[in-house]
């Protein structure tokens, strides 16, 4: 006899976990379910109530909780609005356990044929005290395949005063001959904002004060699992002495301030390498999970990808307005394309991680990968257009092909059927602008200082002759004639702009931008200029060789 008051006793003063003090004990109570507490309330107050339940969704949603309250429910005495009243004798032996109709296996260590069996031959006696005799079988998905057979043969033909609650986190692994028997209810994740108030109410209860940036981290860090931030929470608490704040937290929980992410991601976006292998380190030294740290920065680029491309982005991500603001002068400096890429590299570096006994290294590849990204990108680009380039120059070589076989007579009748209409070459005529030259001279200074904005000014008109063009540059202007230089390595752009469709483009886009009339020639940079008084020379000199070398009676100038 004293033995057991001294067990009593112990147990009594033993600290219970938030998560288990504050589980909740009606429908009303449970967060972010009420898709399913509703339909499940109706199910009990019109005594339409199932055999067989199927509760799945993620860690800490409350699939245990509402089974609980569901088994209490429908065997309440004094049932209120399809709640438990949890006062009634009924409730109170389900809630302290003196009542076995109601029993809750785990299917982890209960996964046997022979487990499920036992069970079967359990469920055909009725419930003791209770109206229903209820089963809770938790991670039903880690049943054997045999075990699942042997469920199977009682879900179809059960006793009336069974009810099955099967809860699961990974549902697409039961058979589709239990799915299809049971009630299935999906539960959500828990959102932020139902989280954070659960625990201000909690902490208001145990007369603890916290920072509102403690509460936010948690909930940003719990997954949308309730049970995960109490236990969060709980660390928290057992910390301080009636006080919790954010660097506390920060430490407790092994997360990395958003200051020091935000500098490292900033020291990416520079490529200095060197800081953010050192921020690395400091980070490890100081006792940060690396797992943690790679989560935090997969956070901070989805947030960036948040506030790059959505109009609102306080409604999809949890941060405080300081750190947005932060946030969003970071993201000024990034392309969306640095940030997609950027996540796949962590995503990855987080799967690595899991498996690997060297995650350190893991983490500092990636970073060096980050770090060098925009080059690779920069690269990418350049390869593309490249690719652009010999695809335009091969068609351009095909069609010449295909011409240089081509009889006159058969180019004249092909030309003769492309020809426009009357009507056709006057709207034409309309489309192109008359350029009146004011009179001003147009200097080369001005042609290269507005130079982005002729380049726009050709996007406009025709996308692909815009990306032949940006990779040239002018190198002269006289006599209305602009001269564009290529650099040798893109002898290819400079080809497949010089065509007479590409050329005409070009021509009109620039003769409309500064509103003259300009002929534009291309060159590749390091070529001799065409002079034309010296290729006058030059000519004048050989017809006299020829007369001198045939004689003046004999040569005829054409």
């Amino acid at each position: 006899i004293i033995y057991n008051i001294i067990n009593i006793n112990v147990g009594e003063n033993m600290y219970q976990a938030l998560y288990r003090q504050y589980r909740p004990k009606t429908f009303d109570e449970v967060l972010g379910q009420k898709h399913i507490t509703i339909t499940l309330k109706n199910q009990i107050q019109k005594e339409n109530i199932g055999h067989a339940y199927l509760f799945s969704g993620t860690r800490g949603t409350g699939k245990t909780s509402t089974a609980k309250i569901f088994s209490r429910a429908v065997n309440c005495l004094n049932s209120r609005d399809g709640n438990p009243c949890n006062e009634c004798e009924i409730c109170k032996g389900i809630l302290d356990e003196s009542i076995m109709d109601v029993i809750e296996m785990d299917a982890a260590s209960n996964r046997r044929i022979d487990d499920i069996r036992e069970l079967r031959d359990k469920v055909i006696y009725p419930p003791a005290r209770t109206k229903y005799k209820v089963y809770i079988i938790d991670e039903v998905h880690m049943l054997t395949p045999e075990a699942f057979n042997a469920l199977l043969k009682t879900l179809e033909e059960p006793p009336k005063h069974l009810i099955f609650i099967l809860a699961t986190t990974e549902p697409e692994k039961l058979p589709q001959t239990i799915l299809s028997r049971c009630q299935r209810f999906d539960f959500k994740r828990v959102t932020t904002k139902d989280i954070i108030e659960n625990m201000k109410n909690i902490c208001s209860t145990l007369s603890i004060d916290v920072e509102d940036k403690v509460l936010n981290l948690i909930a940003r860090n719990s997954d949308g699992a309730m049970r995960d931030a109490l236990s969060l929470l709980d660390q928290c608490v057992s910390f301080g002495s009636g006080e919790i704040t954010y660097s506390d937290a920060i430490s407790i929980l092994g997360i990395v301030n958003t200051d020091m992410i935000l500098n490292i991601v900033q020291n990416i976006i520079d490529k200095n390498l060197e800081n953010v292998l050192q921020s690395i380190d400091e980070v490890i030294q100081n006792g940060k999970d690396i797992h943690q740290f790679i989560k935090d920065l997969i956070n901070h680029f989805r947030n960036l990808m948040i506030i790059k491309t959505s109009k609102n982005p306080v409604d999809l991500i949890d941060i405080d307005e300081e750190s947005l603001n932060k946030y969003l002068n970071q993201s000024k400096n990034i392309s969306i394309g640095f940030i997609l890429r950027g996540l796949d590299i962590l995503v990855e570096a987080d799967e690595k991680a899991k498996w690997s006994t060297q995650p350190r290294v893991i983490l500092e590849m990636a970073s060096i990968q980050l770090t060098k990204l925009e080059e690779e990108l920069s690269l990418e680009e350049r390869v593309k257009r490249l690719e652009q380039g010999i695809k335009t120059e091969k068609v351009l070589k095909e069609e010449s092909a295909t011409y240089g076989n081509k009889s006159a007579e058969i180019r004249k009748e092909q030309t003769e059927k492309e020809k426009p209409t009357v009507d056709k070459q006057q709207e034409v005529q309309n489309k192109k602008e008359i350029y009146i030259d004011d009179g001003k001279e147009l200097q080369f200074e001005t042609i290269v200082n507005d130079w982005q904005n002729v380049l726009q000014a050709i996007k406009a008109i025709k996308v692909n002759v815009f990306a032949l063009l940006m990779e040239g540059e002018p190198i002269s202007y006289s006599g209305n004639v602009l001269t564009i230089g290529y650099k040798p390595d893109y002898g290819i752009h400079r080809a497949a702009i010089s065509t007479p469709a590409n050329a005409d483009v070009v021509n009109q886009g620039i003769s409309a931008y500064f509103k003259k009339n300009i002929d534009v020639r291309f060159t590749m940079i390091g070529d001799k200029p065409i002079d034309k008084k010296e290729e006058k020379d030059n000519k004048e000199k050989a017809i006299k060789e020829v007369i001198d070398f045939f004689g003046e009676n004999i040569v005829e100038i054409k």
